[in-house]
């Protein structure tokens, strides 16, 4: 990993300031492996500082035994478009990536011996909401229906989305019973997406803040 100036910027204290609610909430309520989707909360694209194809940030805090990990890219790394999809094709392939995404343990290895478990994943992205909005209405309205709402649809997403820059947001929290023995994460994401080409890392650990350069040659995290 190459060693990058720190910059702290908003989304990671909000990514600090949510860990600490999350370990607050899960010391009275607990979690178990909770999977959330909120593409509501983010609407619009462009939530990346730059919007650069090829490129991704992710943040990170440990906390306690608490580890959060945020990845935020622009939808073409993971998905190989950014438009809102309409075909059928289309929205298959958005789901194929929410599924991926879910999978915590084939983007992010921790060392055996940390005990790390995931506890929660949210995923956030116009597209994301785009599926379940087509999932939810095509359930509601029939199948006549949907033929003519995909047919004014597809007209309307070609002409107001061909040039669409969304991106996608996947927050993982886990749980790690040996925090001593986290003394390194190995990033499989680059496997799993190989459009990302670049992550720019930006951390927060007892040990204190570091930020980096991550690629597939140079994919491991190191505390």
């Amino acid at each position: 990993m190459r060693l990058l100036p720190l910059v702290a910027g908003s989304l990671l204290t909000t990514l600090a300031f949510s860990l600490h609610a999350h370990n607050h909430d899960h010391h009275h309520h607990g979690h178990n492996g909770h999977d959330h989707d909120h593409g509501h909360k983010h609407e619009h694209g462009d939530s990346l500082g730059a919007h650069q194809h090829g490129v991704a940030n992710l943040n990170l805090v440990l906390e306690g035994s608490t580890l959060a990990i945020e990845l935020e890219s622009p939808a073409d790394n993971l998905v190989g478009f950014e438009y809102l999809p309409s075909t059928d094709a289309d929205k298959a392939k958005v789901r194929e990536v929410m599924a991926s995404l879910r999978q915590a343990d084939t983007l992010f290895q921790f060392p055996a011996a940390a005990g790390c478990s995931l506890d929660q994943v949210e995923l956030q992205s116009p597209l994301f909401s785009a599926v379940e909005h087509s999932h939810k209405h095509d359930h509601d309205h029939g199948h006549a229906h949907k033929h003519k709402h995909d047919h004014d649809h597809d007209h309307d997403h070609k002409h107001d989305h061909d040039h669409a820059h969304n991106d996608i947001e996947a927050h993982y929290h886990f749980t790690c019973t040996n925090v001593a023995a986290l003394n390194q994460i190995e990033l499989k994401l680059f496997e799993s997406f190989p459009r990302t080409e670049k992550l720019l890392l930006q951390a927060i650990t007892p040990t204190g803040q570091q930020g980096g350069e991550l690629s597939p040659a140079q994919n491991l995290i190191r505390f």
